[in-house]
């Protein structure tokens, strides 16, 4: 599954969980994120969110892969 976050109305951080990876978007600024293929039923990884801050965290095995909007791999 892949997922676009995107800073709209200010600045978003986006934090990886167990990593502790932290970015910060501007306004206008994306990342791409995606978890690998999982069994049906099962879940790869979650997104919580609140004021100005997102956490990806993997389930199990799986990891997320992320990439910024230029295209680049970014730790996660």
């Amino acid at each position: 599954m892949k997922v676009r976050l995107s800073a709209v109305d200010g600045p978003l951080t986006v934090q990886f969980e167990p990593s502790g990876m932290e970015y910060v978007l501007s306004p206008g600024e994306h990342m791409d994120v995606e978890w690998p293929p999982v069994a049906p039923g099962e879940i790869a990884g979650d997104i919580e969110h609140g004021a100005g801050t997102v956490t990806v965290s993997a389930r199990g095995s799986g990891f997320a892969r992320a990439w910024n909007a230029q295209g680049a791999e970014v730790t996660t």
